[in-house]
């Protein structure tokens, strides 16, 4: 996994609660302090899991809390650092278009070419269809964060809209898919 979503989920622990937060973390994963994660480098997915799961224990929420509160955490990060990525889209949508190439982008800087290629390949945009349609494989199964940027997305360009999870790992398929519609768009 890429370093941005732990890099992202460090920083929002150290906003929440500081140092103290950051150690109490750490101490939940039997580490002496929390990594500093690069994002052109690939981390253990285990790791990152746990960290997520120890935050979410550390300050008392339940998956859908956490990802909603990183989500606001990661689009004030994101727009700070690669604010072009924002202004090339007018909207949410033409965000979500772009996004797998900007995971892509992403990822670009991992230096050995296996792991390069499957990071690169976790998202699929399914061209031409209406609704939007995005295909998300991998076996960390963070659908649920998928969701919760999504709509903070939403927020952040005015809009409103929905997200139609049609298949799931959760579920038993094997990758999840997405349904995304905008204003304006029926079910």
């Amino acid at each position: 996994m890429v370093g941005y979503i732990q890099y992202v989920l460090v920083n929002t622990i150290r906003h929440l609660g500081g140092d103290v937060a950051l150690n109490a973390v750490a101490a939940r994963l039997g580490l002496a302090q929390l990594p500093e994660f690069r994002i052109d480098s690939d981390y253990d997915n285990a790791q990152c899991l746990a960290m997520i799961e120890a935050t979410g224990a550390h300050f008392g929420l339940d998956r859908p809390a956490l990802f909603r509160l990183y989500a606001d955490q990661f689009i004030i990060a994101s727009r700070r650092q690669f604010p072009f990525f924002y202004d090339m889209a007018e909207s949410a949508e033409d965000f979500l278009r772009r996004q797998p190439r900007i995971h892509k982008t992403l990822a670009s800087s991992i230096q050995d070419k296996g792991t390069r290629e499957r990071v690169t390949q976790k998202f699929e945009l399914l061209e031409g269809s209406i609704p939007m349609r995005v295909r998300y494989y991998s076996p960390n199964k963070l659908c649920g964060l998928y969701e919760a940027l999504f709509y903070r997305l939403l927020d952040e360009y005015g809009q409103s809209g929905h997200l139609s999870h049609d298949r799931c790992q959760h579920r038993g398929d094997s990758y999840c898919e997405f349904s995304l519609y905008f204003s304006g768009e029926s079910p």
